[in-house]
């Protein structure tokens, strides 16, 4: 008889208790729901900026929480709700906030609740710029709390302290600790993850490879574990350990399981052969991953690697443009296509360049006694009789001076740019663009040998020691530099080749050139070494480079904030650029949406005020 009425007393006794009771917990039901979903969102930008998505439904958990606190204050979820709003302020870095309801946890909350607050305020106060104090409350709660998750978590945020003040060992130690403390097999698996990263960064690959390997144990997330294989990959290849990396590769291309990354293993195949000198090899797998993987990430990272080999190998300018150009087609989202738009724009002025030599060396080689006579002698139109302007004449729809002959095949427009100017143009472009140095370097002794009083002259020494120092030639380096200070002392070039400037130098160019190499494996590190060379030398045409791929990439992420701070500084530092246009557009765009998310957190505001 029981088991037939409980049904219906259970029914009733729910009837009752919504009547009341449960109104408030619906609403801080949604509330935890907001929350939990913020935190899905958060999670998977781990390390990266807070989401934009996840800041709103963090505003949204806040609101609800009013609600809850407004309408029943007398509610048993109060301080459950007080907590609950403190950790959606802190990751709204409303960090003050945080700590007045954090004062409440603390005072009337039970002993989980508590521990949690103090955890969280050490957050705040850390967040706030007092980097010490946060070390010193973490540690304390770290060493009198029994709940390994709080110790867990005590040890992952010591470890953010820690990398933020550049000691990556001590990161390393806390992260393994943490780790370690922790019950959940999936935050094993980010955490690792995290080690792994820094142990990989610091090219400690004995560690990488083992917290790798938990991330494949341990991680919940196809995602992190694909990547893990993708990087065990790349440390095998970094070790020279080339045959069980082949094998690997080989092996995973025929399982269904990795059937979403094989574009990348592809991928990973080249860096293989490349690795190995196999350079044939290496545009035949190229052309099949463009045809097979068409406008995706891969096929946009394959073209960019076609166009470097014309660049390089084949020296095919015409082509490598045509496989630059295609980068962005094949997908927007690359962070190969600021790259490659820059390399296209560079052949684009290289070929320009070329052609305007071509125009002057014409000019030269022609009979020059023919062209004087012919400039100076007035020419008849034969039908009407009247005198024309005798060789030279101003094209009125051009603007520019035209050198004309009685021969009718000689007509050409007389480039604005001199030799000297545009040998040192091809010179930087070789060099600089293409990693050509050695005819940079030819271009420049033109300029030292066949225009001694060009104002290029000392320009196109000093160019010449950097490119001598790019091809680790220290002695031709020294005595370039030598000849510098020798022939032109009191030059502006010479005040520049002081020890320190060419130090600051390189060291720019090898930040860039390491950053550009690790955009695919670790594009975060990537983005922390072209920020280091920003600010190594903020005037260079390097810097702006490195600032235009760092708004892209927190464009193309979502961040908003971050992606607007990069591209304003391109615009108030390098106004005239190249990528200031393209710059200004994207800032504008932006700051659009950003005005509309704005004005959904001000009404959350509005009514967290009326509640």
């Amino acid at each position: 008889m029981n088991s037939i009425f409980l049904p219906k007393t259970l029914f009733f006794i729910v009837i009752f208790l919504c009547s009341g009771g449960c109104a408030y917990y619906n609403t801080f039901y949604n509330a935890q729901q907001y929350y939990k979903e913020a935190e899905k969102i958060r999670l998977q930008k781990e390390g990266k900026s807070i989401p934009i998505t996840a800041l709103d439904k963090y505003g949204k958990t806040i609101q609800k929480c009013q609600k809850v606190l407004s309408d029943y204050p007398e509610s048993k979820f109060r301080t459950d709700a007080f907590l609950l709003m403190a950790k959606s302020k802190y990751y709204r870095k409303d960090y003050d906030l945080a700590i007045d309801d954090l004062r409440i946890v603390t005072q009337d909350g039970d002993d989980n609740q508590i521990e949690e607050a103090q955890y969280l305020r050490a957050l705040c106060k850390w967040k706030k710029g007092n980097a010490q104090t946060g070390i010193n409350e973490l540690t304390i709660l770290l060493n009198i709390s029994p709940s390994k998750e709080i110790q867990s978590k005590c040890h992952l945020s010591l470890a953010e302290i820690a990398q933020e003040l550049k000691d990556s060992d001590l990161a390393m130690s806390h992260l393994l600790d943490g780790a370690k403390l922790t019950k959940s097999r999936d935050q094993k698996g980010v955490i690792y993850g995290r080690l792994a990263e820094m142990a990989f960064n610091k090219e400690d690959y004995d560690i990488a490879k083992d917290s790798y390997a938990n991330v494949i144990t341990n991680s919940l997330s196809k995602e992190q574990i694909e990547n893990a294989h993708l990087q065990l990959l790349k440390i095998l290849r970094i070790q020279k350990n080339y045959k069980a990396a082949s094998r690997k590769i080989k092996g995973m291309l025929t399982d269904d399981k990795f059937k979403r990354i094989s574009g990348n293993l592809e991928l990973e195949l080249v860096q293989l052969y490349r690795a190995q000198g196999e350079i044939s090899e290496i545009e035949t797998r190229l052309e099949s991953i463009v045809n097979d993987y068409q406008r995706t990430l891969v096929s946009a990272e394959a073209y960019y690697l076609l166009g470097k080999i014309y660049t390089s190998q084949k020296w095919d300018l015409k082509k490598a443009k045509e496989y630059f150009d295609q980068v962005s087609k094949e997908s927007s989202k690359s962070l190969f296509s600021p790259m490659a738009k820059s390399l296209s724009k560079a052949i684009g002025t290289y070929q320009e360049a070329q052609k305007d030599l071509e125009t002057h060396l014409t000019i030269l080689t022609q009979d020059t006694t023919q062209i004087s006579t012919e400039l100076d002698t007035p020419v008849f139109d034969p039908e009407t009789g009247e005198k024309t302007s005798g060789g030279m004449r101003f094209d009125p729809e051009t603007g520019e001076d035209i050198i004309e002959t009685l021969n009718p095949l000689v007509s050409v427009v007389i480039p604005d740019r001199t030799i000297p100017e545009l040998y040192y143009q091809l010179a930087d472009l070789e060099a600089f663009s293409f990693k050509r140095y050695t005819q940079g370097i030819q271009y420049l002794n033109q300029i030292n040998s066949e225009y001694p009083e060009s104002p290029f002259h000392a320009k196109s020494i000093f160019a010449m020691a950097f490119m001598f120092e790019n091809m680790a030639d220290s002695a031709n380096a020294q005595s370039t530099r030598d000849h510098l200070l020798e022939s032109f002392p009191n030059s502006e070039y010479a005040a520049y080749i002081s020890e320190d400037v060419q130090v600051e130098k390189k060291k720019q160019e090898t930040l860039y050139t390491k950053a550009e190499s690790q955009i695919t494996s670790n594009p975060d590190n990537a983005i922390q070494l072209l920020k280091e060379s920003i600010r190594t030398d903020e005037k260079s045409d390097l810097a702006v480079s490195a600032a235009y791929t760092i708004s892209y990439h927190y464009d193309q992420s979502a961040e908003i904030d971050s992606a607007l701070k990069y591209y304003q500084w391109i615009q108030d530092n390098h106004p005239r650029s190249e990528q200031s246009l393209s710059a200004a557009k994207r800032f504008q765009t932006l700051q659009m949406v950003l005005s509309s998310i704005d004005t959904v957190t001000d009404s959350i505001s509005i009514i967290r005020d009326d509640n």
